[in-house]
């Protein structure tokens, strides 16, 4: 809106230079391409007087069929708008001076969680960078755009004789369904006298990693929270067998609720003082997705697959389309050279799963301007997370890399 507001100002750009990226691997530079776009809601889930579960299982029910058994997003819609990579990209990406441990490493993930794409490098990059991904956090837990490493839900029980039998149970019953190996801990809560009480707790990762640099390959502890407990308690409220028998028939009904858990790092929980069902639901968009045609689809999503006797609201948190580009323009071979001059080796075609808004506005704002992303974060700068930090090598080797690209732009674009 600013850029359209003093147009003149605008006419003579030919191109625009963002530093709002990694690099591959500290010191490596590369030219980004591509930027995922997100769409994000805030999610409410209430009980009609004669539903069977609690809000809060509902809503885990619910965030269950957003991803599939492969942990792949479940919403066809936007998945399969995502562009296919060419194998001319898909070789490219193979040739990324980076390595497994170098992106598992970044993403802070337990040497025991599997990943949930082929343990690949270009696997793992076409899911980051190329593959719109899902990712759910608690509703009442202020964060930024991050994957919590840990997730954690309270699962009460109508009084059971025999809790440590029923503990055993339960983390074998969660063991089985445990397809990426997350951290498991099951965990009794005594001081809920009335209840015969568990808390269940899941770990991916030693960290909270940013959702659209790392979200794709690696599992999501909120949503593999979400599907234990949906295979735990099934829609009329019974359990599986195994079980129910340990709890026992005394009751109608096992299972009283569960409750969403505030999980810190280590492992120490508590209670959300609003107890209402809420969760942040962002879906990072690839290229070939637009924002509003992406949010719709999520809500319809949302809408169809929320369980009966159920009510949802929805509101609009934030969102940005994706952004990708042809590097056919004189100027990408510039800022090649440029790169290589101003790191001292030879840089890489790249991408972001990130989203920088800007980037797509600016492009329809001002038609024919070449957006050059450039890098002066590398992957261990935990960018935009806590704790961040910058690479001199890369903050030094970004700045070079601009001013060679400025005594050499004539080169393009002639006055």
């Amino acid at each position: 809106e600013q850029i359209l507001q003093n147009q003149e100002f605008f006419n003579d750009v030919n191109c625009v230079v963002i530093t709002d990226v990694i690099n591959p691997a500290t010191g490596y530079p590369g030219l980004t391409t591509s930027l995922r776009g997100i769409t994000q809601l805030e999610v409410t889930v209430d009980a009609s007087p004669i539903a069977t579960l609690d809000p809060q299982t509902a809503l885990y029910k619910l965030l269950a069929t957003l991803i599939k058994e492969d942990h792949s997003l479940a919403i066809d819609l936007i998945a399969d708008a995502d562009i296919l990579i060419t194998e001319e990209e898909r070789i490219g990406f193979s040739h990324v001076p980076t390595s497994i441990n170098l992106l598992r490493n970044s993403a802070g993930l337990l040497p025991e969680t599997i990943l949930t794409v082929p343990t690949e490098i270009t696997s793992i990059l076409e899911a980051q960078l190329r593959k719109s991904s899902v990712n759910a956090r608690p509703g009442h837990r202020i964060a930024g755009s991050i994957i919590f490493g840990r997730a954690g839900a309270r699962i009460r029980f109508n009084p059971c004789s025999n809790p440590e039998a029923l503990q055993l149970k339960l983390l074998e019953f969660f063991k089985k369904n445990n397809p990426f190996n997350l951290k498991i801990t099951v965990r009794r809560f005594a001081e809920d006298s009335k209840f015969t009480s568990f808390d269940l707790i899941l770990a991916s990762s030693t960290k909270d990693p940013h959702s659209g640099v790392n979200g794709g390959p690696f599992p999501v502890a909120e949503l593999q929270l979400a599907r234990m407990i949906d295979r735990l308690i099934k829609s009329d409220g019974s359990l599986p067998p195994e079980i129910q028998k340990v709890c026992g028939a005394t009751f109608d009904k096992s299972i009283i609720e569960t409750c969403s858990l505030f999980v810190d790092e280590d492992e120490t929980v508590q209670l959300f003082e609003d107890s209402s069902a809420k969760a942040i639901v962002e879906i990072r968009l690839a290229p070939g997705n637009q924002e509003k045609k992406a949010e719709n689809a999520l809500k319809k999503y949302l809408k169809e697959n929320l369980p009966k006797d159920y009510k949802i609201k929805m509101k609009s948190d934030r969102g940005a389309s994706p952004w990708i580009t042809p590097i056919t323009h004189p100027i990408f071979s510039v800022a090649l050279e440029a790169l290589e001059m101003g790191y001292g080796r030879k840089a890489c075609i790249y991408g972001c799963g990130g989203s920088i808004p800007f980037v797509a506005k600016l492009t329809d704002a001002i038609p024919g301007t070449q957006p050059l992303c450039l890098g002066p974060y590398d992957p261990d700068s935990r960018m935009h997370e806590p704790g961040e930090s910058l690479s001199l090598v890369d903050l030094l080797g970004c700045t070079r890399s601009i001013l060679h690209l400025m005594a050499r732009i004539n080169k393009v674009f002639q006055r």
